[in-house]
């Protein structure tokens, strides 16, 4: 199915009912060269000198016991922080769809933001479009009643400097509470748009879309 041209997206998010929310995933960011959670659990499976197949999740779930932690397999120490590698965020710039949104957006049909990318590029492109989001990647920045018709982008697994809010016991299976209460008002309040997002194996999130179906287009 031929792709909508972005006129006629945006046209569409116009004559919707209601604002319109978006969710950014991996897909997004792949083709600025942002390696995915797959990337990692093949590059993981190379290392073993392993062949992960068509399904690299369950392979690993086959080879270690557990679910993938994708922190643990990049994450590097930075005082009290947990960082990834800056070599593997920095000197890219944004996608087509990164700069697409952030037009949208500048016209006053897009946002907030929600993603699951640890990059910048959603950032970089909103700034570039005039617009000075504000960023929630950690506990402190999701907390309170958030003015959600501001610019806002709101990092669900944290920034690549700064992976402290996924220091839970229970690693991806769960959000803390202040996340998924955001989640609920923004999954409640607006329809969605879904971009590079897959559903396979981000399992809170899923969860929090399944809950609030009813309530939006998505």
């Amino acid at each position: 199915m031929r792709a909508a041209p972005i006129e006629a997206l945006a046209e569409g998010l116009r004559s919707g009912p209601r604002p319109v929310a978006v969710l950014a995933g991996a897909g997004v960011s792949q083709t600025a060269g942002m390696a995915t959670g797959e990337d990692l659990l093949r590059m993981s499976a190379a290392e073993r000198g392993e062949d992960p197949g068509a399904d690299p999740v369950s392979w690993y779930i086959g080879a270690f016991g557990r679910f993938p932690n994708y922190f643990a397999i990049l994450r590097c120490p930075d005082g009290d922080r947990l960082t990834l590698p800056r070599n593997a965020f920095e000197g890219t710039e944004p996608t087509p769809a990164h700069r697409a949104l952030a037009v949208m957006a500048a016209q006053g049909l897009l946002g907030p933001f929600l993603t699951t990318n640890f990059d910048r590029l959603l950032e970089q492109a909103l700034a570039e479009a005039g617009l000075t989001p504000r960023v929630a990647h950690d506990l402190v920045g999701l907390a309170g009643d958030p003015d959600l018709g501001e610019p806002m982008v709101v990092k669900l697994h944290g920034d690549y400097l700064d992976l402290r809010i996924r220091q839970t016991s229970s690693g991806l299976h769960t959000y803390r509470p202040v996340i998924d209460a955001l989640l609920d008002r923004v999954l409640r309040g607006f329809d969605l748009l879904v971009c590079g997002w897959s559903a396979s194996w981000d399992l809170p999130l899923g969860a929090a879309l399944t809950r609030t179906a009813g309530e939006r287009r998505t």
